[in-house]
């Protein structure tokens, strides 16, 4: 995918990740990959025994809206090894934290970063305002890609723009150690988005669902 300038400008200073990390999981522990995350950047970490359905699961992770929360599947459901770190972002600065929470997990795994930006299908090729849909696309991406430079500079980026719904992403086809994307809002009820709902339920590896500002 070709580079451009963009014309969104990055936070000029990254947040850090929000304190605590929130681990749910199934184990009595941390995973070790975690505990090393967090034990580098000094950064608590709480462990949130897993409830056992997808709709507990989606409550309690309802109930973390403004916290980092990290989804971990049952025993051996760690990152496979891709190598590749799957950051969801929509928008900046609104989804700034989920790449700084990319950055985070991919500096532990030695993994590569892919910041994805979707774009529907339902745009066809002759839609009104598929052109704009598109360039914003890049411009997320580009504004991603200057963002990760500025929190992580060693990392490999490896922008992708998706044509599929944003809730589409998060199937068994996902090739991913990690995916990271935006938590809930603080609001009345807490409720967690289609795409939140969609990764935490069908996601194959684990989902880190990034504190979002109030």
């Amino acid at each position: 995918m070709s580079q451009r300038m963009s014309a969104l400008a990055p936070p000029t200073a990254p947040p850090r990740p929000a304190e605590p990390l929130v681990v749910m999981a199934h184990e009595p522990e941390v995973p070790t990959w975690v505990a090393g995350a967090c034990r580098r950047t000094k950064r608590q970490v709480r462990l949130e025994p897993a409830p056992g359905s997808p709709e507990e699961r989606l409550v309690t992770v309802a109930a973390l809206a403004g916290r980092s929360v990290l989804v971990v599947g049952p025993p051996g459901d760690g990152p496979g090894g891709t190598g590749c770190v799957v950051a969801a972002v929509r928008d900046l600065p609104a989804d700034a934290g989920v790449l700084t929470e990319a950055a985070f997990v991919a500096t532990e795994l030695g993994a590569t970063v892919a910041p994805v930006h979707c774009v529907p299908l339902s745009f066809g090729e002759r839609s009104v305002g598929l052109t704009d849909a598109l360039a914003r696309g890049h411009e997320v991406l580009d504004a991603s890609v200057a963002q990760l430079a500025a929190d992580a500079p060693g990392l490999t980026v490896t922008p992708r723009l998706l044509r599929v719904h944003p809730h589409e992403l998060v199937g068994e086809g996902l090739d991913a150690d990690v995916l990271v994307l935006g938590g809930p809002r603080h609001r009345i009820p807490a409720r967690v988005g289609l795409v939140g709902c969609s990764a935490v339920q069908h996601a194959p590896c684990p989902v880190l669902l990034a504190a979002r500002p109030g």
